[in-house]
């Protein structure tokens, strides 16, 4: 074989490998959780920042993103939000932390699709405090009204006792 028969041989070897092979997406996602909302209240929001850079796409693009909140591997919470990107996109969304969750560290994951084959994921920590329910705190609120009212009855009977027996 000549050296120019050698070289379309690898030429078409190489253009066939190549278009077998899977599509390389240059598509950059991060996940930021601002000091604020480091620390999050079972009930609340969590506010976070997606920021997607995808440099390759000349036009827009429709891209699935699905918040997922996982604590001890489980899945506790999630939402899904369809976002059209061009080149790049920085956006603030939030996601609500259910009640039931246990205080502890969990984890934020965005995962961002397309309708083809684009699949990236990226996540990030905080930390779930345990909040009281707003009917425990109105209770205590009204058990603390009624003490101040039950002592300042108190004190009336014992000054009302104290003028009738003529003490000062």
């Amino acid at each position: 074989m000549n050296t120019a028969r050698k070289a379309i041989v690898f030429l078409l070897a190489f253009g066939i490998i190549f278009s077998f092979a899977p599509p390389v997406f240059a598509l950059s996602v991060t996940a930021r959780i601002s000091d604020q909302y480091a620390e999050v209240i079972a009930g609340d929001r969590l506010y976070f920042e997606v920021e997607v850079k995808y440099p390759e796409n000349s036009r827009r693009k429709d891209l699935r993103l699905t918040y997922t909140i996982v604590q001890n591997k489980e899945a506790v919470a999630g939402a899904k939000v369809l976002k059209a990107v061009e080149t790049q996109a920085s956006f603030l969304d939030y996601i609500v932390i259910p009640k039931s969750v246990k205080s502890g560290v969990a984890e934020l994951t965005v995962t961002i699709e397309d309708y083809e084959n684009l699949h990236k994921e990226v996540s990030a920590s905080f930390k779930v405090l345990k909040g009281r329910d707003q009917l425990q705190t109105y209770f205590f609120i009204l058990l603390g009204a009624m003490a101040l009212v039950a002592s300042l009855v108190v004190i009336q009977i014992v000054a009302a006792n104290r003028r009738v027996d003529g003490l000062p």
